[in-house]
């Protein structure tokens, strides 16, 4: 008896491991719109949970060379094509998120900026993009974290000053502001701002035109605050975990920029499987939709996402939604994970009915 309640012990331990990354069931509800893929990634090249947040750069002279930058988190970046096949790899440590912005001047020039939070260095990992869409590491310095250990990450790029920062959120909540600068060729970063969520956080993204930046709080909200470092930390909850079509965690977060200050701010529920449109003005609550099973299987357990509403090309006139799929296969856990594409025109006329 004492050896089968050994093993039973055992057995619990080994679920209890394995429940962070555990497929849920598909959404099931009729206020959730179900859409289809319309491509998917390469998976990514690593076992188990590995793929987690993607960044879109738009190509400045051929949008359909476009490129998505994806995080395998057990060894590095990944860039696909629009396709879905993976063009480069790029290993650089565990890097968690990632994020993109444009317009940082380098040695007189304009540069595309790509950062990441690299868990095996507890750093800022900073590259940028070449014309053919390779990623080259230009940080000046390791960018050390102070907190415990680095996870959530965004970058805001302020309207007023037109300086560029990257947000970073660690497991225990903790948030720093750095401020990212030219030094000898090279980009440095210098610790502006520091506050706190209650608990662990991860999604963010940054309306760099309202000068906002939206933090998810897993378990509990999604919360809203000035961007800029001088202002004050004080939070604005915008949606909760509790309220309708909601469930936690809340992991990630993005903007659909649809100009002049309008578009939507897109929200991953992934304790329901499902993706909550919230309108980018009023932060209002539109809708939400999930991706089902079809040619392309569906998603579960989302973690991050990101979306574009540039033109890229013929097939995606008004953008992409993309999101990672934690299970890449029909109803169970794969081995390799992978990030589904979604043509916005899609999202639109399905739950926006534009």
């Amino acid at each position: 008896m004492k050896y089968i309640f050994i093993v039973a012990l055992i057995c619990v331990g080994m679920i209890s491991c394995k429940k962070e990354k555990k497929a849920t069931p598909q959404v099931e509800n009729s206020n959730i719109i179900e859409l289809t893929a319309d491509a998917e990634t390469t998976p990514v090249a690593s076992f188990d949970d590995a793929a987690d947040d993607p960044c879109i750069w738009v190509h400045p002279t051929d949008p359909s060379k476009s490129t998505i930058i994806g995080t395998n988190k057990k060894e590095g970046l990944e860039v696909y094509n629009l396709e879905g096949e993976r063009l480069y790899t790029y290993k650089i440590g565990r890097v968690n998120n990632v994020d993109i912005r444009d317009g940082f001047l380098l040695n007189g020039k304009e540069v595309t900026v790509v950062t990441a939070s690299n868990r095996t260095t507890n750093t800022i990992s900073i590259l940028t993009v070449q014309p053919t869409g390779e990623l080259e590491e230009i940080a000046a310095r390791p960018i050390k974290s102070n907190l415990n250990e680095v996870y959530g990450l965004g970058m805001y790029k302020s309207a007023k000053t037109n300086k560029i920062y990257v947000f970073m959120v660690g497991k225990e909540g903790g948030i720093e502001q750095w401020e990212l600068f030219e030094n000898t060729a090279k980009i440095d970063a210098k610790l502006v701002r520091n506050f706190n969520l209650k608990s662990q956080g991860e999604g963010i993204v940054a309306d760099d035109f309202y000068g906002k930046v939206y933090i998810g709080e897993e378990d509990t909200a999604l919360w809203k605050f000035d961007a800029e470092p001088e202002a004050s930390v004080k939070a604005t909850q915008v949606i909760s975990t509790q309220d309708k079509n909601m469930a936690s965690d809340f992991e990630g977060v993005t903007l659909y920029d649809a100009g002049n200050g309008k578009g939507y701010i897109i929200l991953s529920s992934q304790g329901n499987n499902s993706y909550a449109v919230l309108d980018r003005v009023t932060n209002a609550y539109i809708k939400s939709f999930s991706l089902k099973d079809s040619i392309i299987d569906g998603t579960y357990d989302t973690d991050g996402i990101d979306v574009s509403s540039q033109n890229l090309g013929s097939k995606y006139p008004q953008g992409i939604f993309i999101a990672q799929d934690g299970a890449n296969t029909q109803e169970k856990d794969s081995l390799h994970q992978n990030f589904k594409i979604v043509d916005w025109r899609k999202i639109s006329k399905n739950v926006l009915l534009d």
